[in-house]
C-alpha cells in the first residue's frame, strides 16, 4: 500500500514538471474548476501521504454530536469522525486539536512528528485530536447536501461542535486539568481563532495559520496579492501575463477569436459568447496563476519542488513557447496535468449543474459545501474588480462579483441575491468581529506575504495577547508543514516565534 502511494506521488511530480503527457487520449474528469471559491481540489490545506502502519497505532472513531446545538427541542444527533493519538503524550500534558476545515479530515496531521503541530506535541507530551468539519468528508450529519439540510451546516454550529467535543473528551479520557489549544489553517485557521474568541472556558490558547477572518463579498485584495507577488518576483512575468490575458479579451470578442482559444487552451466544447461562459473560462485561466501563488513553495505534495512562483514565472517568460498568448495557454496546459484534467471546461450552466447535484461525502460534495458556506456566510468571491488588477493584469473586468452571486441563487435559492448574501456576509463579521476587532487571546496568527489570504487575517495586534506574523516570501499555511533546509530565514523565524507562544502557554 506505501508503495502504490509514493507511487501515485511520483507520477503527480512527472506531471508538474512535465508536459509530455498522454492525458488529452482519455476523457474529461469530473472537475469543472482548478478552484472552487479559492478551493482547490484538495482543499485549502493539502496534508501529507499517510503511513499505513502508523495511522494503525492511533484511534480512529466517532463522537456523537447534536445536529443543533442551538435548538434544545431538536434532539438528532450525528456521528463525528476524529482521529486520537496519545503516542507522544507525557502526563500532565495538554490537549492539541487540530480542527477540520472543508475537506475530509487527514489523519496526516495527527500522526506527522515533524509538522508544526507534531513538533509542539512531542515536546510538551500532548494529546493530539484531529476533528472533522460537519458536512465534509464521512461527516454527514444529514446524509445529504439538500437547501433544507443546509441550515445546519454554518460554523457556529461547528464551533460548538469542537465546544461539545472538548467537554466529552474530557469526561470520557478523564481530564482533570485540561489545557486545550486549538490549530487550524485557513478556514480551520479561521475556526481555531474563532473558537478560543467564542469559548474561552473551554479553549485555552489558539494557533490560526492563515486565518482569514476578516469576511468580504467582494474580496478585491486576493487577486491584487497575485498580481504584487509575480511582479515582485518578476516584473517581465507579470507584464507577459497581463499582455497574454488582454489577448484573450480582444479574441473572446469574435466567432473566429473564440475558436482559436478553444483550440488553444483545449476546451472541452468550443467556447460561446455567453457572458457567464467568458467569466467562467477567464476565471479557470486566471485560477491556474492563483493555484500556484497561493501555494507556492509550501513543504508539501508537489508545491515546494515544481509547482511554484519561480517555476511559473520561467514558463511565462520562455520566448521559446511563443508568444503572451501561448504562453498563458502553456501555464494552463501545467496546471490541467497537475489536475489530471483532458480539456477545459468551458459552459457555466454545466458547472452550476455539477454543484447543484453533488452528492454528500464526495469530492464534489465538499466544494458544493464550500461554494454553501461562501454565499451564506463569509463571501470570499475573488474577483477582477480591483482597479490595480484591471490596470496590471486582466486589462478587464473579467470576473466580476455579480457573477459570482449569481451563482449562489443559481445552486441554492433565488433569494440568494446581492441585498442577501451582503446582509449575511455583514452579520458573520459583526458576530466574529473582523480582523480589527479581534478580542480573542493567547493567538498566534502566521500569515505568508505572498499568500493571497493574508489580506484577510490579523495583520497588526487587536490586544496585547495577539500575537500577528507576517512571513516575507511565503504562502499559504506555509509555517504548518515539515521544515527543509532550503527555508526562507523569515519562516524559520516565524516557526520559532509559534513556538515560543505555544510553550509559554503550555508552561503557564
Amino acid at each position: 500500500m506505501k508503495t502504490l502511494w509514493i507511487l501515485g506521488l511520483v507520477l503527480l511530480l512527472f506531471l508538474v514538471v512535465n508536459d509530455a503527457s498522454p492525458l488529452n487520449k482519455r476523457k474529461p474528469i469530473v472537475r469543472k474548476r482548478h478552484m472552487v471559491m479559492g478551493r482547490p481540489f484538495h482543499g485549502f490545506l493539502p496534508g501529507g501521504i499517510v503511513d499505513p502502519k502508523k495511522q494503525k497505532a492511533i484511534t480512529d472513531t466517532h463522537f456523537t454530536q447534536k445536529l443543533d446545538h442551538f435548538d434544545d427541542s431538536n434532539t438528532a444527533t450525528f456521528q463525528q469522525h476524529y482521529w486520537y493519538n496519545d503516542g507522544w503524550y507525557k502526563p500532565g500534558g495538554p490537549q492539541f486539536l487540530m480542527i477540520g476545515g472543508e475537506s475530509a479530515g487527514n489523519p496526516f496531521w495527527v500522526i506527522d512528528g515533524d509538522t508544526e503541530l507534531g513538533s509542539l506535541a512531542k515536546e510538551v507530551g500532548a494529546m493530539v485530536f484531529l476533528l472533522e468539519h460537519r458536512f465534509y468528508g464521512s461527516t454527514q450529519p444529514t446524509s445529504n447536501l439538500d437547501y433544507s439540510s443546509l441550515k445546519y451546516f454554518t460554523s457556529e454550529q461547528a464551533l460548538a461542535d469542537v465546544n461539545d467535543f472538548i467537554t466529552g473528551m474530557n469526561s470520557e479520557l478523564n481530564i482533570t486539568k485540561p489545557r486545550w489549544i486549538t490549530f487550524g489553517g485557513s478556514y480551520s485557521g479561521a475556526l481555531s481563532a474563532w473558537a478560543r474568541q467564542v469559548y474561552p472556558n473551554n479553549v485555552y490558547a489558539a494557533v490560526a495559520s492563515s486565518a482569514p477572518v476578516q469576511l468580504v463579498v467582494d474580496m478585491t485584495g486576493y487577486m491584487d496579492t497575485v498580481y504584487h507577488a509575480l511582479n515582485n518576483y518578476d516584473p517581465v512575468c507579470a507584464t507577459s501575463v497581463y499582455r497574454g490575458v488582454q489577448q484573450m479579451n480582444s479574441l473572446v470578442k469574435t466567432d473566429s477569436g473564440r475558436s482559436q482559444l478553444s483550440s488553444l487552451f483545449k476546451t472541452c466544447t468550443t467556447l460561446s459568447s455567453d457572458p457567464d461562459d467568458l467569466a467562467f473560462f477567464f476565471e479557470n485561466i486566471l485560477s491556474c496563476y492563483m493555484f500556484v501563488v497561493q501555494y507556492s513553495e509550501d513543504n508539501t505534495l508537489f508545491y515546494d519542488v515544481g509547482m511554484t512562483i519561480p517555476e511559473l514565472c520561467r514558463r511565462q517568460t520562455d520566448a521559446s513557447v511563443g508568444d503572451d498568448l501561448a504562453r498563458v495557454a502553456g501555464i494552463n496546459s501545467w496546471i490541467m496535468g497537475i489536475d489530471l484534467e483532458f480539456c477545459q471546461p468551458v459552459e457555466f450552466k454545466e458547472y452550476i449543474d455539477s454543484i447543484k447535484n453533488a452528492k454528500a461525502g464526495t469530492p464534489e460534495g465538499d466544494e458544493r459545501g464550500w461554494t454553501w458556506q461562501t454565499c451564506n456566510e463569509f463571501g470570499y468571491f475573488q474577483t477582477t474588480d480591483s482597479p490595480l488588477v484591471i490596470a496590471n493584469l486582466t486589462g478587464e473586468n473579467v470576473v466580476p462579483v455579480d457573477w459570482y452571486v449569481k451563482q449562489c441563487g443559481q445552486i441554492f435559492d433565488s433569494s440568494y441575491n446581492n441585498a442577501t448574501i451582503y446582509s449575511k456576509v455583514n452579520a458573520t463579521n459583526t458576530y466574529y468581529k473582523g480582523n480589527t476587532g479581534y478580542s480573542g487571546t493567547k493567538v498566534s496568527f502566521p500569515n505568508g506575504s505572498n499568500d493571497p489570504w493574508h489580506v484577510l487575517g490579523v495583520i497588526t495586534p487587536t490586544n496585547n495577547k495577539v500575537y500577528p506574523i507576517l512571513i516575507d516570501g511565503t504562502s499559504h499555511c506555509a509555517d504548518m508543514y515539515p521544515p527543509k533546509s532550503n527555508d526562507k530565514p523569515s519562516l524559520t523565524q516565524a516557526r520559532a516565534s509559534v513556538r515560543t507562544h505555544v510553550i509559554s502557554w503550555v508552561n503557564e
